[in-house]
């Protein structure tokens, strides 16, 4: 599964928009989910039997899942250029590098410099990008 989270974070930057089957890889990444599910079958629940979230369209679902999985940081959002940045506000300001894993962007990094082109397509994957990018995945 390691294997497979670079090429979701690379489908992500480039989507054009909302990608229900980038949905699924991701719940499949995150392990929600036993098998990488297809748009040709039943879209598949997850072991609690929920269904899996629409991390690509959907803004409120995901920034409900940051919040949660991210207690007491700081989840900023823009949506013209969409972008999104999260970070632990508590992990203070020096120039330690351990503290890059408690700060990750969507689009443009905190020093100014970008992770790709374009910005992404949508608020809900400028955050999902975000969260993507973590050393270690937080999501819930």
């Amino acid at each position: 599964m390691a294997g497979a989270h670079p090429d979701v974070v690379k489908r992500l930057e480039v989507t054009a928009g909302p990608d229900r089957q980038i949905d699924f890889d991701i719940a499949f990444v995150l392990g929600w989910v036993p098998e990488r599910p297809t748009l040709d079958r039943v879209e598949p629940l997850s072991e609690e039997g929920d269904r899996i979230p629409f991390f690509t369209s959907d803004l409120a679902q995901v920034e409900e899942m940051a919040r949660k999985a991210l207690k007491d940081w700081t989840i900023e959002i823009d949506r013209d250029p969409c972008d999104a940045h999260v970070f632990d506000p508590a992990a203070g300001d020096d120039d330690d590098d351990d503290d890059d894993e408690l700060r990750m962007a969507a689009w443009r990094d905190f020093d100014g410099s970008l992770h790709m082109d374009k910005p992404p397509a949508n608020p809900a994957i400028a955050l999902t990008l975000a969260m993507m990018r973590g050393q270690s995945l937080h999501f819930e």
